[in-house]
């Protein structure tokens, strides 16, 4: 079985656009947990796993796009704990030969293309009974391990951290990992989730819902939500879209950090927080921490699909 490296570490870079205002940078690297089990997809996915073990189901299905990086995941975690695994991919003109779908496919994993407006349906009960009728009992992830087990696992980040941090940036596509940093925020850091969607302001009524299922306490949310931003104007044209800018700034960004970034997730984050620093100004003093989600899986197929090598 893989080794997972838990806790993953924290590493201080120096990246002058952040130094230069008084700004110390860590990165957590969560992309260093697994090679194929990708950063926070595996803290998502960790407690979904380990209660379908519990509940003697031995297939996990999901949905996820083309380029998902929680479609990989989840096939290599199911092959790490001798599981079966279904996905159900959005797009009846997606590639399964590209890079992501042709590994999800390597570690065993039932792939099902379905049309965009179908896709639409995968929160609907009726929609859910009809997969259990094709493909029989199933442990059902949702897309992106948005549920509370997937909050629990993203909360056990914080618990790790072995500094105190000013500010905290992380992704958003579903606002799990979010939810979870926020949940578990007992230092009480502003923490900042970016989204990689165009129009992700929804995102943040998805952090409301799992901080009220939580503490169901008025004042208590209040008090958790008045520390949680989200910063939606970095998306670069919307989910997966690259931009020339977007590529330069990856490769400046890794070439002052040593740390390479993916394009669909975390380029936008450190975008966006970089951008954070020079439109407040002076942050003389304060630790910042970046939550290196993982997503490397997806370069490969990104720069296919761009004709280009980022790296």
């Amino acid at each position: 079985m893989s080794i997972f490296r838990l806790p993953s570490p924290e590493q201080q870079v120096n990246y002058k656009p952040l130094n230069k205002r008084g700004i110390e940078l860590w990165i957590k690297r969560d992309d260093l947990i697994h090679t194929e089990v990708s950063g926070n997809k595996w803290r998502k996915l960790k407690w979904n796993i380990a209660n379908a073990i519990q509940n003697e189901n031995n297939t996990l299905l999901t949905f996820g796009g083309a380029f998902s990086n929680h479609i990989a995941a989840t096939a290599a975690a199911a092959k790490i704990h001798g599981l079966k695994s279904i996905g159900i991919i959005r797009g009846e003109d997606a590639d399964l030969q590209n890079p992501t779908l042709s590994k999800a496919s390597d570690c065993g994993m039932k792939l099902q293309l379905i049309t965009r407006e179908e896709y639409r349906r995968i929160n609907d009960r009726d929609y859910i009974e009809l997969l259990r009728h094709q493909f029989g009992s199933f442990y059902l992830i949702p897309q992106g391990g948005e549920n509370y087990y997937g909050v629990q696992g993203c909360g056990e980040i914080m618990s790790e951290l072995t500094h105190a941090y000013n500010r905290i940036f992380v992704a958003c596509g579903t606002a799990t990992t979010l939810s979870g940093l926020a949940i578990a925020n007992t230092s009480r850091s502003d923490i900042y989730g970016v989204s990689a969607l165009k129009g992700g302001v929804f995102l943040i009524e998805n952090v409301k819902k799992f901080v009220s299922k939580t503490f169901n306490d008025q004042e208590t949310e209040r008090e958790i939500l008045s520390k949680v931003h989200l910063l939606t104007d970095y998306h670069c044209g919307g989910y997966a879209k690259v931009t020339p800018d977007l590529i330069e700034f990856m490769r400046n960004f890794t070439s002052e950090s040593g740390v390479e970034l993916d394009p669909v997730y975390t380029a936008k984050t450190a975008l966006g927080m970089e951008a954070l620093a020079e439109e407040k100004g002076d942050f003389s003093e304060e630790k910042w921490l970046f939550i290196h989600s993982g997503g490397m899986q997806g370069l490969q197929s990104i720069e296919r699909k761009i004709g280009e090598k980022i790296y």
